[in-house]
């Protein structure tokens, strides 16, 4: 059955490490209503501050792709967000007639509740008055399509994004809302980062920077960078939850990084690129590291943690 997800736009309103059209954060309240494959509708309440146009309006649509534990708080997920597209066309909480799109009649749906199971009818009408059909849903390119190899897309302008210095890394994806939606690419990596190994192998290359009296910084695309005055680190950081993925993440990496590089030049100041792996690969794959050497990036992979 179909959902509504409610997404607050402006960090200061959230008390989940959202990242809009990528990753949902929820709590244990939630865990029975949604499920990978879940189509869902997404719905913009009322923030605190300025309103915006879409506020009180339906925004976009996707479906709910894995779901895994958020690494800080036992009591809340992460669902990966997948095939998702802003919609064309705003769509108001009332019909013509003035009746609910949610519930179809003159009840007013939950809007205090986060996630809402909604009927097939309310689903397709919402995507009709939205203007969107079977077939663009069907077309919606998904991120599993693009997670084995890293091709970076073809616009003219590459999404860019400013540099936050942090002390610690950012829960979740860290992620910042811009006026300019994700694309898929960026929607893969941080649903990545959201991933305990990601988070916990970027925890100790920052602990490290700070330990040699370096600072470190981030943005949407860009999982670390570590400045130490005369020289800086641009790292990319592979979450390694199967093995058997270990040469897939290794592409991926070298394609992230090499975009990036590109990408915020001036900002970087010709940085070593390094590649962080949240375990080691195994035997059969660790020629990656004489792989990722030959084309002058350094690898790092966090050691399994200690037992008892």
């Amino acid at each position: 059955m179909p959902i509504g997800l409610s997404q607050l736009y402006s960090p200061a309103d959230r008390t989940y490490e959202d990242a809009e059209f990528a990753l949902y954060d929820y709590p244990k309240i939630y865990f029975s209503r949604i499920e990978t494959n879940d189509r869902f509708i997404y719905y913009r309440p009322r923030g605190r501050g300025a309103q915006r146009a879409d506020a009180m309006h339906y925004f976009g649509h996707g479906t709910i792709g894995r779901i895994i534990a958020d690494p800080l708080r036992s009591d809340h997920r992460f669902a990966d967000l997948d095939r998702t597209a802003r919609f064309p066309r705003l769509v108001p909480i009332r019909d013509f007639a003035g009746l609910f799109f949610e519930t179809e009649s003159a009840a007013s749906p939950p809007f205090q509740s986060a996630v809402r199971r909604i009927s097939e009818t309310a689903y397709y009408r919402i995507l009709s008055e939205a203007r969107v059909t079977a077939a663009t849903v069907a077309a919606l390119p998904s991120v599993d399509d693009v997670s084995a190899f890293y091709l970076p897309p073809a616009l003219a302008v590459p999404p860019r994004d400013p540099f936050r210095r942090i002390e610690r890394i950012p829960p979740g994806a860290g992620y910042v809302p811009r006026e300019t939606d994700l694309n898929v690419y960026e929607s893969a990596a941080l649903q990545e980062r959201a991933r305990a190994d990601h988070q916990r192998v970027l925890a100790l290359v920052a602990g490290a920077v700070h330990e040699r009296g370096g600072y470190c910084a981030y943005n949407n695309n860009v999982d670390l960078y570590a400045d130490f005055g005369t020289a800086g680190v641009l790292v990319e950081a592979k979450s390694l939850t199967d093995l058997r993925d270990t040469v897939d993440r290794m592409r991926y990496g070298l394609g992230q990084l090499a975009d990036y590089g590109f990408r915020y030049k001036a900002e970087l100041r010709g940085a070593t690129p390094v590649l962080a792996f949240g375990r080691a690969p195994d035997r059969q794959t660790a020629w990656v590291a004489d792989i990722l050497e030959e084309n002058g990036v350094g690898f790092i992979a966090a050691r399994p943690k200690a037992r008892g």
